[in-house]
This record gives structure tokens, C-alpha cells and sequence, in this order.
């Protein structure tokens, strides 16, 4: 799965934001369940949610449509997160750095 970069290397992570990804929801959904194995919810409905200590993430995904490079189709999605229970910003910086490096696949 490839991830748009938004990555806070600089600056707070804020309490919520979006990324575009290459995926569907389905796939999205394995691997965040291979990264998070506690997971609650599901890609039919489109929402997801996971607790770490205090912290509470809810995702939601959103298929949209297709990239095309020639003949190579890759689907995209619109990827919401929001920390409904924020925390701080070390520990939201910390599940997220936790959750893309698990979820990076091929070098992407």
C-alpha cells in the first residue's frame, strides 16, 4: 500500500487530517488489521476505530476512483483521521509513526 506522504516530520500532529492512498478498502482494512490487530469496525461501513491508552483514532476511507499510469490501474482512497480522545501530541505522533511502519509495504 502506498502512502501520499504525511508524514509530520516537522510541526504537531494535528488532530485530524486526510491522505490520499493507493488501495482499496478491503486491502486497507487487512493491513491496518495486521498493524492493529484490535481494530473495531470494518471496510463495508467504512469506518474504523482503535485505542491506544487514552488515545482513541477513528478512520474512515472513501473509495476515489482509479489512478491511471498506461495501462496500470491503481485505486485510490481518501483516508480520514481523527483523534476523537486527542491525547498529546508525542503520543499521537507515536501511534501514527507505529502505524505507517507497519502498514509500508515494497519500499513505498
Amino acid at each position: 500500500m502506498a502512502l501520499e506522504s504525511t508524514r509530520f516530520f516537522s510541526g504537531p500532529v494535528p488532530e485530524s487530517f486526510v491522505r490520499r492512498m493507493t488501495a482499496t478498502p478491503a486491502g486497507f482494512e487487512r493491513e491496518l488489521r495486521m498493524a492493529w490487530p484490535a481494530l473495531e469496525g470494518c471496510a463495508a461501513q467504512g469506518r474504523f476505530r482503535l485505542r491506544d491508552g487514552e488515545l482513541v483514532l477513528e478512520i474512515e476511507v472513501e473509495a476515489a476512483g482509479v489512478r491511471r499510469l498506461g495501462l496500470l490501474e491503481l485505486p485510490q482512497l481518501h483516508v480520514r483521521y481523527r483523534f476523537a480522545v486527542p491525547g498529546a501530541e508525542p503520543a499521537r505522533r507515536a501511534l501514527l509513526s507505529r502505524l505507517d511502519n507497519a502498514m509500508r509495504k515494497g519500499g513505498g
